[in-house]
């Protein structure tokens, strides 16, 4: 064997091994892409509970966590609102932890969906925040409304729940509604 071959993939073996240990392939640890918001995956655990409590999984139909809605929140706030707002975001994020623990007095999350259910509108409802506290309820908010817009835009909501029909349906030309005759 030639000593330059030998030396190019031991090299090659050891950058290989130096880059391996960091690199994690699965699905549910990966981060989402984004631009202007630096979340670690903590806080990305912790803000895809927040948004399966508002939208929780039964059994006929999918959550947010089987719909993937945190990355579509995440995406949203990333692409769609000013840097300011985005600040806010993630201020609430970080805070939210620690604020339901000092005001509500239970931790989140917790392994009972109601229980989870309480404390965010406990959390919602608080009143008399300090201004290092107002960010978490302004998240709340963000990720309440992009939730719902996210399930809402859903392929499972738009294609079992509320059907899309890409041509008007059959016209009809008279429609007896309780009773009275529309033209």
């Amino acid at each position: 064997m030639d000593r330059r071959t030998a030396l190019k993939q031991s090299a090659l073996m050891a950058g290989a091994f130096a880059l391996l240990p960091s690199c994690n392939f699965g699905p549910d640890r990966e981060l989402v892409a984004l631009d202007n918001l630096q979340i670690d995956l903590d806080h990305q655990d912790l803000l895809a509970k927040v948004i399966e409590t508002i939208i929780p999984s039964t059994e006929a139909e999918p959550g947010a966590e089987a719909l993937n809605l945190y990355r579509f929140v995440l995406v949203m706030v990333d692409d769609c609102e000013p840097k300011e707002t985005q600040q806010v975001f993630v201020d609430g994020l970080k805070k939210f932890k620690a604020l339901v623990k000092n005001k509500v007095g239970q931790s989140f999350p917790q392994k009972e969906q109601q229980a989870n259910e309480e404390i965010l509108t406990a959390a919602t409802s608080l009143e008399g925040l300090s201004a290092e506290e107002q960010p978490v309820q302004e998240f709340l908010a963000i990720a309440r409304r992009y939730t719902i817009q996210g399930y809402m835009g859903s392929k499972h909501y738009l294609t079992e729940k509320f059907p899309y029909q890409l041509v008007p349906g059959p016209y009809q030309d008279c429609v007896n509604s309780d009773g009275l005759i529309v033209m």
